[in-house]
C-alpha cells in the first residue's frame, strides 16, 4: 500500500485547481469579450449621439437667432452652452446604460441586469418629465417675450408684470405636468396651490370691490344728476349752492360765490339736493323777429 507525500497532495490539488480555472476562463472568455465589445460599441454610439445632441442644440440657437424681433427682446430664449454640454452628457450616459445592461445580461449578472432593466423601463417617463419641464421653461420665456412685445405695442401698463405672470404660469404648469409624469403624487401640493390662488383671487376681488365702492357711488350719483338737472341750473347739494357748469363721469362742477367747486357725484345721492332755479330757455329766432 503506497501513500503520497503531503507535497504531492498539494501539487495535485493546485494542478487540478489551475486546470479547472483555465477551463472556466476559456469557457467564459467569449462572453467576456462580447461584453467588452458591447461596452466599446456603446461608448462609440454614446459619444456620437452626444455630439449630435450638442449640434442640434447649436442649430436650435441659430434658428432662435433668426427670429430677430424676439431674440432682440429676450436673451433667455437661447440655450446656454453649459446646458448643451449637460444635455450631451445625459444622452451619453443614457446610451451607455442600455449597452451596460446588454453587457451584464451577456455576462450572466442577473441582479445587476434586472436592476438596469427596471431603471431603463422607468427611463422614458423620466425623460418625458424632464423634457416637459425644460420645454415649459423655453415656452414660458417665448410667451413672455411675445406678451411683452404685444403689451408694449398696445401701450399697456405694467408690461413687465404681465410678461412675468405669463412666464411663471406656463413654467408652473409644465412643472406640475412633468412631476406627475415622473410618477410622483403631488395632488396635495396642487390642491394647496389652487386653494392659495383662490384665496388670493378672492382677496383681490374684495379689495377691488371695497376700493371701487366710492367710484361706483360717484358714477351712480352723476347719472342720477343728469336725469334731474340741466347745465346752467341753480342747484343746491347739501349746504352748497351754485350754477351747474358741468357733469363729469364722477363729479358735478358748480359755480358758487367762493368760486368753482367740485362735488363728488355720490353727494347728490347721500345729501339733500334740489334744483332751486331752472335755466331759462333761450328765445327762438322767430320770436326775436
Amino acid at each position: 500500500m503506497t501513500s503520497e507525500s503531503p507535497s504531492g497532495n498539494w501539487q495535485t490539488a493546485l494542478t487540478q485547481l489551475y486546470s479547472g480555472l483555465s477551463e472556466q476562463l476559456w469557457a467564459y472568455l467569449p462572453q467576456l469579450l462580447g461584453a467588452l465589445l458591447l461596452v466599446l460599441a456603446g461608448w462609440l454610439v454614446a459619444w456620437l449621439l452626444s455630439r449630435l445632441t450638442r449640434s442640434v442644440i447649436n442649430l436650435i440657437n441659430r434658428l432662435l437667432g433668426a427670429l430677430k424681433p424676439l431674440s432682440m427682446r429676450s436673451k433667455a430664449l437661447y440655450i446656454k452652452p453649459a446646458h448643451g454640454r449637460i444635455a450631451g452628457r445625459i444622452v451619453f450616459w443614457i446610451v451607455m446604460l442600455f449597452f451596460l445592461a446588454a453587457a451584464t445580461s451577456t455576462l450572466g449578472l442577473a441582479f445587476f441586469a434586472n436592476w438596469l432593466g427596471q431603471f431603463l423601463t422607468y427611463l422614458p417617463r423620466l425623460l418625458a418629465g424632464l423634457l416637459i419641464m425644460i420645454g415649459g421653461v423655453v415656452l414660458g420665456n417665448l410667451l413672455s417675450s411675445m406678451t411683452k412685445a404685444t403689451a408694449e405695442s398696445a401701450k399697456l401698463p405694467k408690461v413687465m408684470w404681465l410678461a412675468a405672470m405669463v412666464k411663471y404660469a406656463v413654467i408652473f404648469t409644465a412643472l406640475v405636468i412633468g412631476v406627475e409624469q415622473l410618477g410622483i403624487n403631488i395632488q396635495f401640493i396642487t390642491n394647496l396651490v389652487v386653494v392659495v390662488i383662490a384665496v388670493f383671487s378672492a382677496g383681490l376681488a374684495l379689495a377691488f370691490a371695497l376700493g371701487s365702492q366710492s367710484l361706483v357711488a360717484n358714477l351712480v350719483g352723476t347719472r342720477q344728476a343728469r336725469k334731474h338737472c340741466k347745465l346752467q341750473d341753480y342747484i343746491q347739494i347739501g349746504d352748497t349752492q351754485g350754477v351747474l357748469l358741468e357733469i363729469t363721469d364722477n363729479m358735478l362742477i358748480l359755480e358758487t360765490e367762493q368760486g368753482r367747486t367740485l362735488i363728488p357725484g355720490k353727494q347728490w345721492m347721500n345729501r339733500s339736493s334740489c334744483v332751486l332755479k331752472r335755466r331759462q330757455p333761450e328765445p327762438s329766432s322767430a320770436a326775436q323777429s
